[in-house]
Order: structure tokens, then C-alpha cells, then sequence
């Protein structure tokens, strides 16, 4: 697939791999819809986009995507711009990491809400405009932990692994339809999401922990839809990962 003039909405592009992949889509001139919570960061990134010499379309959008409310209003406006939707991606997060014991009910409900219910909720509601594109991609960021159980990490584990089942099921669902779904399971990003600032991981980096850099791994991605090599589960890991993962110090 190329990328020039097709349509994207990242969701989460505030983020480490939401902002990589803004980045990246833009330099194929893709036109952007860009989706966060914080409206400021969303206009800085808009700003730095456009300054670049950008000359697709783009719009950015404040919105909880934890509330069916807000959604539903996000996809209106981006209905009123674009016929259709050609790459949804899903790269908002929360990490979560607590013992059992530690673990409010709270935090239990905002991980599986922001990782799991709200991937259902945007692509549920996002579903009709991707219809109408000719051969629509939509992606979620999975995790390793998506699919080894690591200690210290229930929550995040259980919204992840259900994540997994979620696309994987959507793959199937829409096999040989014009709608595809691909969930991307990624290793530690070097970005700040998580218990760990992004620098007290360069920290570790420089120690020797290994981390996928958000700037390559959106290149990868980029190039992958490219070339048509994409498949249902793309897996990416930072050497050593699941080794580490099985120490218990991801």
C-alpha cells in the first residue's frame, strides 16, 4: 500500500510510538487525524509537523477514549472531513506494574479500560468509515506480555493478553473482507511508558538493557505496509526480552 493521500488516525499520537508513527506517516504524506488527551502536546506536535513542510491534511482531536461518549464524537468529526479511513491506529497504553496486594481496584478497571475496552470501543465506532476504504488496516499495540504471564504485572498481563484475543479474533472475523487487522506484539520500547521515566530507561539502556527505539520500530511499520508484508500478529522484541521477561525485570 502506498501512503500518499490516505487517511490515518492514530489514537495516542502523544505518545512515544503514536508520535514516531505521526512522523512517519506524515513524511509519506499521508493526511493525519491525531488523537490524545492533552490538547497542548497535541498542537505542539501539529506545529512541529506542519513545520517540516507537511502538505497532507491534519487534525488533531482531545479525547477520553474510555468514554463511548467521546468517541462517538470523535468519529463524527472525523466524518465530516474524511469519506473514509484507510489505517487506524491504536497506540494509547497504560502500564500498570503492582503486586497483587498493592493493586486497587481502580488501577485494575483504568488498565483493562484504557488497553482493552477502549481498543473495542474505537475500532467498533471507527468500523463503518474503514468499510468504505478500499482495503483498510487497523493496528493495536500489543505486548510480550500478551502472551507469557510475567509477575508484578497481572493487570497489565490480563488487558494484554486480552487485547491479543481480541484482534486475533477481528482477524478472523473480517478474513477476506476489505478491513484487516493487525496486532503488532512489541518488547520495551525506550519511551516513557510504564513505572520507569524514559530517563531512568536510557539509564538501563546504557547499562545494557535492551529496548526497541519508537523511531525504527515506526519505520519497520511503515515499511511493512509498504511492501504488503504484514500479517495478523507482527512480533518485534529488543534482544534478550524474553529472557529478561522471565527474570521478572522488563
Amino acid at each position: 500500500m502506498q501512503l500518499e493521500d490516505k487517511n490515518v488516525v492514530i489514537i495516542g499520537a502523544t505518545g512515544g510510538i503514536g508520535r514516531a508513527l505521526s512522523f512517519a506517516f506524515a513524511l509519506e504524506g499521508a493526511n493525519l487525524v491525531l488523537v490524545g488527551r492533552r490538547v497542548l502536546i497535541l498542537k505542539a506536535l501539529q506545529k512541529e509537523i506542519k513545520s517540516l513542510g507537511f502538505k497532507g491534511r491534519i487534525f488533531i482531536f482531545k479525547t477520553d477514549i474510555s468514554s463511548e461518549k467521546e468517541v462517538r464524537r470523535l468519529v463524527r468529526k472525523v466524518s465530516s472531513n474524511f469519506k473514509n479511513i484507510d489505517i487506524l491506529v491504536n497506540a494509547a497504553g497504560i502500564g500498570i506494574y503492582k503486586k497483587l496486594e498493592d493493586l486497587s481496584f481502580d488501577e485494575w478497571r483504568k488498565s483493562l479500560s484504557i488497553n482493552l475496552d477502549s481498543v473495542f470501543l474505537v475500532i467498533k465506532e471507527f468500523l463503518p468509515l474503514l468499510k468504505k476504504s478500499q482495503n483498510s488496516l487497523v493496528f493495536s499495540m500489543g505486548s510480550g506480555m500478551g502472551k507469557i504471564a510475567v509477575s508484578k504485572r497481572s493487570a497489565y498481563c490480563a488487558s494484554k493478553f486480552g487485547l491479543r484475543g481480541l484482534m486475533l479474533s477481528l482477524a478472523k472475523e473480517y478474513k477476506n473482507t476489505n478491513v484487516n487487522f493487525i496486532l503488532l506484539t512489541l518488547g520495551s520500547v525506550l519511551t516513557a511508558f510504564g513505572p520507569l521515566t524514559l530517563e531512568e530507561k536510557i539509564k538501563k539502556n546504557k547499562k545494557g538493557k535492551a529496548y526497541l527505539d519508537p523511531i525504527d520500530l515506526a519505520k519497520t511499520i511503515v515499511a511493512k505496509i509498504k511492501n504488503d508484508t504484514l500479517k495478523e500478529e507482527i512480533s518485534i522484541y529488543p534482544k534478550n526480552y524474553y529472557e529478561e521477561s522471565r527474570r521478572e525485570k522488563v
